[in-house]
Protein backbone atom coordinates (compact mmCIF):
# COMPACT_ATOMS: atom_id res chain seq x y z
CA UNK A 1 0.00 0.00 0.00
CA UNK A 2 1.41 3.39 -0.88
CA UNK A 3 -0.40 5.87 1.39
CA UNK A 4 1.13 9.38 1.86
CA UNK A 5 1.81 10.53 5.22
CA UNK A 6 -0.32 14.00 4.70
CA UNK A 7 -3.55 11.75 3.47
CA UNK A 8 -2.87 10.17 6.58
CA UNK A 9 -2.85 13.03 8.68
CA UNK A 10 -5.58 14.73 7.16
CA UNK A 11 -7.82 12.23 6.99
CA UNK A 12 -7.66 11.50 10.68
CA UNK A 13 -7.27 14.62 11.32
CA UNK A 14 -10.80 14.94 9.19
CA UNK A 15 -12.30 12.28 11.46
CA UNK A 16 -11.52 13.93 14.72
CA UNK A 17 -12.91 17.00 13.52
CA UNK A 18 -16.67 15.85 12.80
CA UNK A 19 -19.58 17.38 14.23
CA UNK A 20 -22.10 15.21 13.73
CA UNK A 21 -22.90 11.25 12.78
CA UNK A 22 -23.45 12.41 9.17
CA UNK A 23 -20.19 13.92 8.50
CA UNK A 24 -18.32 11.17 10.52
CA UNK A 25 -19.74 8.37 8.49
CA UNK A 26 -18.65 10.32 5.40
CA UNK A 27 -15.27 11.05 6.16
CA UNK A 28 -14.64 6.95 7.45
CA UNK A 29 -15.51 6.66 3.49
CA UNK A 30 -13.31 9.03 2.84
CA UNK A 31 -10.02 7.36 4.80
CA UNK A 32 -11.21 4.37 3.62
CA UNK A 33 -11.13 4.77 -0.08
CA UNK A 34 -7.45 5.58 0.42
CA UNK A 35 -7.03 2.02 0.46
CA UNK A 36 -9.55 1.10 -2.33
CA UNK A 37 -12.68 0.80 -0.06
CA UNK A 38 -16.11 1.55 -0.83
CA UNK A 39 -18.52 -0.46 0.84
CA UNK A 40 -18.96 -0.91 4.94
CA UNK A 41 -21.11 -1.45 7.70
CA UNK A 42 -21.18 -0.70 11.17
CA UNK A 43 -22.82 -2.74 13.93
CA UNK A 44 -22.85 -1.98 17.35
CA UNK A 45 -22.74 -3.15 20.06
CA UNK A 46 -20.56 -5.88 20.27
CA UNK A 47 -21.92 -8.94 22.00
CA UNK A 48 -22.70 -12.62 21.27
CA UNK A 49 -25.83 -12.18 23.12
CA UNK A 50 -28.53 -12.96 20.00
CA UNK A 51 -31.17 -11.28 22.36
CA UNK A 52 -30.07 -7.85 22.11
CA UNK A 53 -30.79 -5.30 19.20
CA UNK A 54 -28.89 -3.74 17.23
CA UNK A 55 -27.96 -0.47 15.15
CA UNK A 56 -26.79 -1.12 11.52
CA UNK A 57 -25.45 1.43 9.70
CA UNK A 58 -25.24 0.45 5.67
CA UNK A 59 -23.00 2.92 3.40
CA UNK A 60 -22.48 0.94 0.36
CA UNK A 61 -24.14 -2.26 0.26
CA UNK A 62 -27.39 -2.70 -1.28
CA UNK A 63 -30.80 -1.84 0.46
CA UNK A 64 -31.67 -5.11 0.39
CA UNK A 65 -29.33 -7.12 2.24
CA UNK A 66 -29.54 -3.59 5.07
CA UNK A 67 -33.43 -4.00 5.97
CA UNK A 68 -32.63 -8.09 5.90
CA UNK A 69 -29.49 -7.52 8.12
CA UNK A 70 -31.13 -5.37 10.33
CA UNK A 71 -34.48 -7.47 10.83
CA UNK A 72 -32.30 -11.07 11.61
CA UNK A 73 -29.69 -11.42 9.77
CA UNK A 74 -27.24 -10.23 12.22
CA UNK A 75 -27.73 -12.74 14.36
CA UNK A 76 -26.17 -15.36 11.73
CA UNK A 77 -23.21 -12.66 10.58
CA UNK A 78 -19.54 -14.71 11.95
CA UNK A 79 -17.60 -11.69 11.70
CA UNK A 80 -18.48 -10.15 14.75
CA UNK A 81 -18.11 -12.88 16.95
CA UNK A 82 -14.48 -13.20 15.27
CA UNK A 83 -13.82 -9.83 15.97
CA UNK A 84 -14.26 -10.18 19.50
CA UNK A 85 -11.64 -12.18 19.96
CA UNK A 86 -9.33 -10.81 17.33
CA UNK A 87 -6.99 -7.83 18.00
CA UNK A 88 -6.99 -5.48 15.50
CA UNK A 89 -8.28 -5.79 12.38
CA UNK A 90 -8.89 -9.60 10.15
CA UNK A 91 -8.95 -10.41 6.86
CA UNK A 92 -12.15 -12.98 5.96
CA UNK A 93 -12.47 -15.65 4.70
CA UNK A 94 -8.64 -16.73 6.71
CA UNK A 95 -7.91 -20.48 6.57
CA UNK A 96 -9.45 -22.69 8.36
CA UNK A 97 -12.47 -20.19 8.81
CA UNK A 98 -14.79 -22.59 7.28
CA UNK A 99 -14.71 -25.07 10.33
CA UNK A 100 -15.81 -22.85 12.82
CA UNK A 101 -18.93 -21.82 11.29
CA UNK A 102 -22.49 -23.61 11.81
CA UNK A 103 -24.58 -24.47 8.82
CA UNK A 104 -26.71 -21.22 9.81
CA UNK A 105 -23.99 -19.25 8.97
CA UNK A 106 -22.67 -20.55 6.24
CA UNK A 107 -25.75 -19.83 4.61
CA UNK A 108 -25.60 -16.37 5.48
CA UNK A 109 -22.48 -16.57 3.56
CA UNK A 110 -23.56 -17.93 0.36
CA UNK A 111 -26.20 -15.03 0.77
CA UNK A 112 -23.96 -12.43 1.59
CA UNK A 113 -21.32 -13.22 -1.30
CA UNK A 114 -24.23 -12.48 -3.77
CA UNK A 115 -24.23 -8.70 -2.12
CA UNK A 116 -20.39 -8.03 -2.79
CA UNK A 117 -19.26 -9.35 0.78
CA UNK A 118 -17.04 -12.75 -0.44
CA UNK A 119 -13.88 -10.83 1.04
CA UNK A 120 -14.27 -8.76 3.91
CA UNK A 121 -12.09 -7.18 6.37
CA UNK A 122 -13.60 -6.94 10.36
CA UNK A 123 -12.69 -4.76 12.98
CA UNK A 124 -13.86 -4.60 16.77
CA UNK A 125 -13.88 -1.06 18.30
CA UNK A 126 -14.11 0.31 21.89
CA UNK A 127 -14.83 3.40 23.50
CA UNK A 128 -15.93 4.57 26.83
CA UNK A 129 -18.18 2.83 29.54
CA UNK A 130 -17.97 -0.22 27.71
CA UNK A 131 -19.32 0.83 24.58
CA UNK A 132 -18.25 -1.32 21.29
CA UNK A 133 -19.03 -1.67 17.67
CA UNK A 134 -17.69 -3.78 14.64
CA UNK A 135 -17.12 -2.33 11.41
CA UNK A 136 -17.57 -4.89 8.26
CA UNK A 137 -15.29 -3.44 4.87
CA UNK A 138 -15.59 -5.18 1.67
CA UNK A 139 -12.29 -5.86 0.23
CA UNK A 140 -12.43 -5.37 -3.34
CA UNK A 141 -8.71 -6.67 -4.47
CA UNK A 142 -8.41 -10.17 -5.15
CA UNK A 143 -4.91 -9.78 -3.81
CA UNK A 144 -4.96 -10.30 0.23
CA UNK A 145 -4.63 -7.04 2.31
CA UNK A 146 -1.35 -6.09 3.10
CA UNK A 147 -0.32 -5.60 7.05
CA UNK A 148 -0.57 -1.43 6.67
CA UNK A 149 -3.96 -1.52 5.29
CA UNK A 150 -5.27 -3.61 7.90
CA UNK A 151 -3.63 -1.69 10.61
CA UNK A 152 -4.61 1.76 8.80
CA UNK A 153 -8.71 -0.20 8.82
CA UNK A 154 -8.33 -0.29 12.45
CA UNK A 155 -7.02 2.97 12.75
CA UNK A 156 -10.01 4.50 11.20
CA UNK A 157 -12.35 2.34 13.10
CA UNK A 158 -11.13 3.00 16.49
CA UNK A 159 -10.84 6.38 15.84
CA UNK A 160 -13.88 6.85 14.15
CA UNK A 161 -15.93 4.91 17.38
CA UNK A 162 -13.87 7.35 19.67
CA UNK A 163 -15.69 10.74 17.99
CA UNK A 164 -18.88 9.08 17.91
CA UNK A 165 -19.06 8.37 21.16
CA UNK A 166 -17.89 11.86 21.81
CA UNK A 167 -20.71 13.26 19.49
CA UNK A 168 -22.82 11.16 22.04
CA UNK A 169 -21.34 11.74 25.00
CA UNK A 170 -23.68 11.57 28.43
CA UNK A 171 -23.64 14.70 30.06
CA UNK A 172 -24.65 13.31 33.12
CA UNK A 173 -22.19 13.08 36.52
CA UNK A 174 -20.64 9.88 37.14
CA UNK A 175 -21.15 8.31 40.63
CA UNK A 176 -18.14 9.40 42.69
CA UNK A 177 -16.64 5.81 45.02
CA UNK A 178 -14.86 6.40 48.12
CA UNK A 179 -11.51 4.53 48.16
CA UNK A 180 -13.13 2.09 50.73
CA UNK A 181 -16.21 1.73 47.90
CA UNK A 182 -13.52 1.09 45.50
CA UNK A 183 -11.97 -1.68 47.43
CA UNK A 184 -15.29 -3.40 48.52
CA UNK A 185 -16.64 -3.18 44.74
CA UNK A 186 -13.20 -5.10 43.51
CA UNK A 187 -13.55 -7.97 45.98
CA UNK A 188 -16.88 -8.02 45.59
CA UNK A 189 -15.92 -8.28 41.63
CA UNK A 190 -14.01 -11.24 42.31
CA UNK A 191 -16.32 -13.36 43.87
CA UNK A 192 -15.88 -12.38 47.69
CA UNK A 193 -19.07 -12.68 50.03
CA UNK A 194 -19.17 -9.58 52.19
CA UNK A 195 -17.50 -11.74 55.81
CA UNK A 196 -14.86 -12.62 53.32
CA UNK A 197 -14.43 -9.65 51.97
CA UNK A 198 -14.81 -7.93 55.84
CA UNK A 199 -11.65 -10.28 56.78
CA UNK A 200 -10.10 -8.90 53.73
CA UNK A 201 -10.03 -5.44 54.16
CA UNK A 202 -10.09 -5.53 57.96
CA UNK A 203 -13.64 -3.99 59.23
CA UNK A 204 -16.58 -5.62 60.91
CA UNK A 205 -19.05 -7.43 58.59
CA UNK A 206 -21.66 -4.96 59.25
CA UNK A 207 -19.15 -2.17 57.85
CA UNK A 208 -18.89 -4.06 54.47
CA UNK A 209 -22.78 -4.71 54.05
CA UNK A 210 -22.73 -0.45 54.62
CA UNK A 211 -20.50 -0.01 52.02
CA UNK A 212 -22.00 -2.27 49.72
CA UNK A 213 -25.35 -1.03 49.91
CA UNK A 214 -23.65 2.51 49.23
CA UNK A 215 -22.28 1.28 46.16
CA UNK A 216 -25.64 -0.13 44.94
CA UNK A 217 -26.87 3.40 45.71
CA UNK A 218 -24.52 5.39 43.75
CA UNK A 219 -24.41 2.89 40.64
CA UNK A 220 -28.01 2.84 40.57
CA UNK A 221 -27.89 -1.25 40.97
CA UNK A 222 -30.10 -3.69 43.05
CA UNK A 223 -27.61 -6.35 42.73
CA UNK A 224 -24.31 -7.73 43.21
CA UNK A 225 -23.76 -8.98 39.11
CA UNK A 226 -25.50 -5.15 38.04
CA UNK A 227 -22.98 -3.56 40.01
CA UNK A 228 -20.40 -5.64 38.87
CA UNK A 229 -21.06 -4.84 35.40
CA UNK A 230 -21.45 -1.29 36.10
CA UNK A 231 -18.48 -0.62 37.56
CA UNK A 232 -16.26 -2.93 34.79
CA UNK A 233 -18.08 0.17 32.72
CA UNK A 234 -16.90 2.92 33.98
CA UNK A 235 -13.89 1.95 34.95
CA UNK A 236 -14.02 1.43 38.83
CA UNK A 237 -12.25 -1.67 38.54
CA UNK A 238 -11.15 -4.33 36.53
CA UNK A 239 -11.45 -8.33 35.65
CA UNK A 240 -9.55 -10.77 37.79
CA UNK A 241 -7.83 -11.94 34.42
CA UNK A 242 -6.15 -8.87 34.46
CA UNK A 243 -5.32 -8.25 38.23
CA UNK A 244 -3.56 -11.49 37.11
CA UNK A 245 -1.32 -10.05 34.34
CA UNK A 246 -0.15 -7.58 36.36
CA UNK A 247 0.31 -9.68 39.37
CA UNK A 248 2.51 -12.31 36.92
CA UNK A 249 4.27 -9.00 35.77
CA UNK A 250 5.27 -7.95 39.01
CA UNK A 251 6.84 -11.55 39.87
CA UNK A 252 9.11 -11.18 36.68
CA UNK A 253 9.90 -8.04 37.64
CA UNK A 254 8.40 -6.60 34.33
CA UNK A 255 5.60 -4.03 36.21
CA UNK A 256 6.72 -0.41 36.71
CA UNK A 257 10.03 1.07 37.10
CA UNK A 258 11.97 0.97 34.02
CA UNK A 259 10.93 -2.09 31.99
CA UNK A 260 9.33 -2.20 28.47
CA UNK A 261 7.18 -4.45 27.24
CA UNK A 262 6.66 -4.89 23.46
CA UNK A 263 3.69 -5.80 21.66
CA UNK A 264 4.13 -7.49 18.52
CA UNK A 265 1.33 -5.47 16.18
CA UNK A 266 -1.93 -7.11 15.20
CA UNK A 267 -1.93 -8.73 11.56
Amino acid sequence: MRLYPVEFSAALSALTAAAEVVALRDRVQQALALIGISKTYFLAPLTLDPRVGRVVTNAGFPEAWAQRYTASLYRLDPLPPVALTTAGAFFWPSDNAEERLDARQRRYLALAVRFGMGRMIGCACYGPHGRSGFLGAAWPLERLPEADELHWVQAVTQLSFQQYCRIHQQQAAYPALSARELEVLGWMCEGKSNPVIAQIVGVAPSSVDVYVRRIFAKLNVTDRTAACLRGYSLGYTVSGDYRQLVEGLAEQGLAGGDAEISFTPPR
